[in-house]
């Protein structure tokens, strides 16, 4: 067995080394002879792999097999990440060749819809575009909206070196500046891409809107469109919102006034189901092409993001009704209704911050519930804290081949249609489409039992790349603060522990820990109810929300860990 890990000195033992792991499974300090330092000129904080080897009982050895680049390398970043997380990098030869000339499955009655005036909204990095609408207005006041998704499975084929690969990935995962995608490239940013000024192979769900917001029918059929355009967030926001817009194409603009007008209905409609929205802060670590980081700033989202959003959301509701209606298996995305414990905490947390509302919260939980709740609070100074502090006390969502609604949506059946590129569920949700509503034999094409095993293992794999991406913002975000120790930052405390508390930066957005041997000289006790550190001697106290200056002390990148020291509260 190999790891990586970083030399270190034994502890108590200074003219001695250990390896010290990457990887979180493996907890033990790994010894390994000064004469293997001395064979591969290595040094304090050296990165290497290391193949294991046990000696004197329990105690694990090693001998160096490899000296990697420093930890600056974005190279050494993502080796330590796809070790301890098991994720692949590279794809398999066969599925590379398999992918250099797509040869798309034969598909009957593909509707042409190249002369509607479709476009592509996403972010100003997105190099793949899976999706894209078009909104018409009726003469009635009624709405067209077409939903179309790049048309994956005609390419992916089953039991193919491809669909082997999309499977053991089950997901792209992103990083600051690149990808590690689901498909290979020449897919992914090209053939099934949906550039513009060129003809594409979609499904398109086309849906027809009542100016009241009712979903008067919905449809669902292969086709084929060419994109109009390739626009961003930001530019459709300020084509439409801002005194000086950017200089469309007439029939676009209209095309996109006619979409947010029908956004306005459907948000809405959302909204008296009991939809939840969550407006949780983000960060965009901006990096240059060595993989340093250049800044790190609050992500905005604005009207253009939340259009998108709305339409993706009513299509994968469509889809997955029009599918269970036909009594097929299928792939849900499902949000189980919160653990009530983990809501009376998230209470006594808003409690904490000033909002008694414990007596509006009443079994069974409803989505509305929560979503009235969450209204008490937009506006106020810890807003971001408290939807953070609310999605915790939520149930993760996951893909099950079983329907228990989706309770953050308050949708009573969802499923991922919309993102087959970078996602393996959506592609599914397209091979039972293909199989079972647009082909004669009117089939299902999966058994309950491979989708459940599909599901599983889909929510198993998009954990992972959870993970790894949060763990690489860690990195990155401890290498942009090396060398800005002593200086000193305006902070809000976002969680308390008996062992300290933890501090979010306002500037640059980052996260670090006080830990209690730095505060002032008291005997400090936890307040858990109150969620607040308080002095015995001193009664001062450091509580959820405050705002207090701190300074850098530790900069720890192999651990990729911050640590301050309290300065004065603000």
């Amino acid at each position: 067995m190999t790891l990586l890990g970083w030399i270190a000195r034994q502890p108590r033992r200074r003219q001695s080394y250990v390896v010290v792991p990457f990887h979180q499974s493996v907890h033990d300090r790994i010894f390994i002879e000064n004469s293997e330092i001395q064979k591969f000129d290595c040094d304090l904080h050296t990165i290497v792999r290391v193949e294991l080897r046990r000696q004197r009982g329990c105690q694990l050895s090693a001998r160096i097999v490899e000296v990697l680049p420093s930890i600056d390398s974005p190279e050494t970043e993502l080796q330590i990440l796809a070790e301890r997380h098991g994720f692949p990098t590279q794809f398999s030869a066969r599925c590379i060749n398999s992918s250099q000339n797509p040869n798309p499955l034969p598909t009957k009655h593909r509707q042409d819809l190249r002369q509607h005036n479709f476009v592509t909204i996403d972010g100003e990095d997105a190099k793949d575009f899976d999706d894209a609408i078009c909104v018409e207005k009726q003469k009635d006041g009624s709405f067209y909206l077409f939903v179309s998704i790049a048309d994956v499975s005609a390419f992916v084929h089953e039991r193919s070196a491809i669909e082997e690969g999309a499977y053991e990935r089950g997901t792209s995962i992103y990083f600051p500046g690149f990808a590690i995608p689901m498909l290979p490239e020449s897919l992914s940013n090209d053939a099934c891409s949906l550039v513009p000024n060129q003809e594409r192979l979609c499904l398109t769900n086309l849906i027809k809107i009542s100016k009241d917001g009712e979903i008067i029918q919905s449809q669902i059929f292969p086709s084929r469109i060419q994109s109009k355009a390739r626009l961003t967030y930001n530019r459709v926001f300020e084509s439409i919102f801002k005194s000086n817009p950017k200089q469309e194409d007439p029939t676009t603009l209209r095309m996109l006034e006619a979409g947010f007008e029908l956004f306005d209905i459907l948000v809405k409609r959302r909204k008296s189901l009991g939809s939840i929205e969550l407006e949780l802060p983000e960060t965009k670590i901006e990096v240059d092409k060595w993989g340093a980081v250049k800044s790190i700033k609050p992500l905005h989202r604005n009207k253009a993001h939340m259009l998108i959003e709305q339409f993706m959301i009513l299509s994968n509701e469509m889809v997955s009704e029009a599918i269970e209606a036909k009594g097929y298996p299928s792939i849900y995305r499902v949000h189980e209704s919160p653990d009530p414990e983990k809501l009376q905490r998230f209470m006594m947390i808003m409690k904490a911050l000033g909002i008694d509302k414990s007596k509006e919260l009443r079994a069974p939980i409803r989505a509305s519930q929560v979503q009235n709740l969450k209204r008490v609070f937009d506006n106020h100074p810890q807003a971001d804290l408290l939807n953070m502090a609310l999605l915790r006390s939520f149930k993760q969502a996951n893909y099950s081949a079983s329907n228990v609604g989706h309770f953050g949506l308050a949708s009573p059946s969802y499923c991922h249609f919309t993102s087959p590129i970078r996602r393996y569920p959506d592609l599914t949700i397209h091979r039972i489409l293909r199989n079972s509503l647009f082909l004669t034999e009117k089939r299902p094409p999966f058994r309950f039992e491979q989708l459940e095993k599909i599901a599983m293992e889909s929510s198993e794999r998009e954990q992972r790349a959870n993970l790894a991406e949060r763990d690489m913002e860690d990195f990155k975000k401890s290498r942009f603060m090396e060398g800005k120790e002593g200086n000193e930052y305006d902070a809000v405390i976002v969680n308390v522990k008996e062992f300290g508390f933890f501090v979010q930066l306002l500037d640059p957005c980052v996260e670090g820990l006080v830990p209690m041997r730095t505060l002032p000289n008291d005997y400090w006790q936890i307040d858990e109810h109150e969620f607040e550190l308080q002095g015995r001697k001193s009664h001062r106290g450091f509580r959820l929300g405050d705002r207090i200056k701190v300074q850098l002390m530790e900069v720890n990148r192999y651990k990729a860990q911050l640590s301050f020291r309290y300065v004065s509260h603000l």
